[in-house]
Parts: structure tokens; sequence; C-alpha cells
């Protein structure tokens, strides 16, 4: 178990799609538009998609978008983009769910049922307050969900222990060499990972594509549903015609030297209770290359940018020039607005 961190450097995203059989992330990765937007844009967004093509193929009113959100603490900015971004799809004709993962946060991060439970109620809320319609897409949280929970237990008989052993992201040691995980895959830590399959399982008895939005970190679970699914036989009767697909987002750096921001790790990340003046604080001391810069992948993750107006952005953070303090003053803004929506 490696306790050192995984920065996620163009290196670990080459590597990563070179081990998994992703193709080599290019601006040109996704060669069809999406929810309106067209293919420069979806690149801008997404670092790469796995066989999504199959679900832009599908027809809208049989395909689903959905993404999820452990509840072990108030949600940073890279979680309110992920948001944001689902709302762009939504807004652009996309039917789309977000899970609040109270269940995995009281089992796979060990929280007290009351506080994911509080938590969820605060994360609807602040959903709702972002934008996202839960009258036209669905917002809920894990609990109470038989249809998850009941592909859950069908599907664990297409599951071995290996399939857990290697789906653990690859930051796992730094977590728990931290205590905010098990240092192995208990059973605690497996419910929490079958629930999610089940989930996108469940998703494909009702749909014939389904689109899971993960940062790449995450995409190890992706494999563990697909794994399952190709497995199902005539014994079962979930059906496996459907495509499950991905589309995954580049990570945010973490400051103080964490490899991304984390609601588990206090420091690594801006969240809703950052004051304005840390904000800025954080946003404009940072390092000049737009790799190693949070301030400008973050900005990257936020749909507010198109693909044209990040290539400047890029060039402006290299040479630090007056025009990108003036836009990290203006991020700023933008960050602070989005925090007060969060209900306290």
């Amino acid at each position: 178990m490696n306790a050192s961190p995984v920065l996620f450097s163009e290196e670990y995203y080459q590597q990563v799609l070179a081990d998994f059989g992703y193709a080599n992330f290019e601006l040109q990765q996704f060669d069809f538009a999406l929810a309106g937007l067209d293919s420069a844009t979806l690149n801008s967004r997404y670092l790469c998609h796995h066989r999504a093509e199959q679900y832009g193929r599908t027809a809208p009113a049989h395909r689903i978008v959905t993404t999820g959100f452990g509840m072990s603490g108030p949600p940073h900015m890279a979680t309110v983009s992920h948001i944001l971004k689902m709302i762009e799809l939504q807004q652009g004709g996309e039917r789309c769910q977000i899970v609040l993962g109270d269940l995995d946060a009281y089992n796979g991060k060990s929280r007290p049922y009351s506080e994911v439970r509080e938590l969820a109620e605060r994360f609807a809320v602040f959903t709702r307050s972002l934008g996202f319609n839960d009258r036209q897409g669905i917002l809920r949280s894990q609990v109470a969900h038989s249809s998850a929970l009941e592909a859950m237990y069908l599907l664990s008989r297409y599951v071995d222990q290996g399939d857990f052993d290697v789906a653990e992201e690859d930051n796992h040691g730094y977590y728990a060499a931290r205590g905010l995980v098990d240092d192995r895959m208990t059973f605690r830590r497996a419910l929490s990972l079958a629930l999610m399959a089940g989930d996108f399982t469940a998703l494909g008895q009702l749909h014939d594509a389904v689109l899971v939005l993960l940062g790449l970190d995450e995409h190890r679970y992706v494999r563990f549903a697909q794994r399952a699914v190709e497995r199902f036989d005539e014994a079962t009767p979930l059906r496996s015609g459907f495509a499950l697909t991905a589309a995954y987002t580049r990570m945010v750096r973490g400051f103080g030297g964490h490899p991304k921001f984390s609601k588990s790790l206090p420091g690594s990340a801006i969240d809703v209770n950052t004051t304005g003046s840390d904000i800025h604080h954080l946003l404009a001391d940072e390092p000049t290359s737009p790799e190693e810069s949070a301030t400008y992948q973050l900005m990257c993750q936020m749909p507010i940018y198109d693909a044209p107006a990040l290539l400047e952005l890029d060039a402006h953070c290299l040479r630090q020039t007056p025009t990108w303090r003036q836009e990290v003053g203006r991020f700023t803004d933008y960050l602070v607005h989005l925090s007060s929506l969060w209900p306290q």
C-alpha cells in the first residue's frame, strides 16, 4: 500500500489511458455533439470518455447520465463543478440523475448515520439552488432506494473477491495512511462499491444507455460494474443489454501538497465554507505552470469557459499577466457566489 500521493499529472493520465484501454486523450477525443455542446466544448469539460459514442447513438428518451457524491463533508468546488456540469447537460436535454451517497459515506467512510442524512438534505437544497431541476431529472439519496439495493444483491452473484481487490482508487494508500478509510477492502467498503454498481445496473434495466460522469481517479468503479454485467447469464433476472459508458474529468490538484481536492483532507480544497479572502489568497498564490495550478485546473472544470477561453487563460497563467490576475479576481467572486448558496 503506497502512502505517497499519486499526483494527477499528464503522465498519470496517459498511463491510466494506456493501462486500461482508453484511447489517448486529444482535443478531438469527443468527435460528436451532446446536449447541445459541440465536440470542442466537450473536450474542454472532460478528459476522455469510455464507450460514450454508444450513449450518443442511443435515442435521448432511452438514455440517462448519472453521477454521485459521498456525504463525508460539505462540498468542495470540484464537486460543485460536477453538479454544474450535470445542470449543463440537463439544460441541453439530457435526462440526468444525481445520487447523494449517504449510505456510501455511512459504510465507506464510517460516518454517523444522522450526519450523512443531514448532509444529504443540505446537498439536495444546494443542488436545486445551483439550478438542477429534480422534476425533470432525479435527485435522490441512497436510503430507501430499493431498486438499486435489489440490483446490488442480484449482481453480487457475478462478482469475485478479486474484482474488489483491483477496484481501489490510486490514492487509497494515501487516504488510509491518514486514517480516513480502512486500509483494505473491508466488507463495509465492498458494500459501498457494490451499491454503486447496483445503481448503474438498475438504471440499465430502464434505459438502453447509461453515461456515468466521474473523475478519472474513479475509473475502476465503472470497470467493476462493467465486468459484473458482462458475466450475466440466463440465471439472473437482470438484463445486460444496455451500454454502460463513462465520461471522465481531469482532477484538480490539491493545495498543501495533497493529490487532489478532497472533502476528507483539511486544507486540500476550496469548499463552500472557505471565506472569500481565503479563496482569493489560495487562488492567487499559485504555481505559474497551468499543469500545476489548481486555479487553472478548477477553471477548466467549471462550465463557464469555452475551449478558446481556456486556451487563452493557459497562456496568461503561464506568463502571470495582468489579464490572468484580473480573471483570478472575477473567478474568486464567482466561487464566493456559489458558496453563498450552501444552506447554513
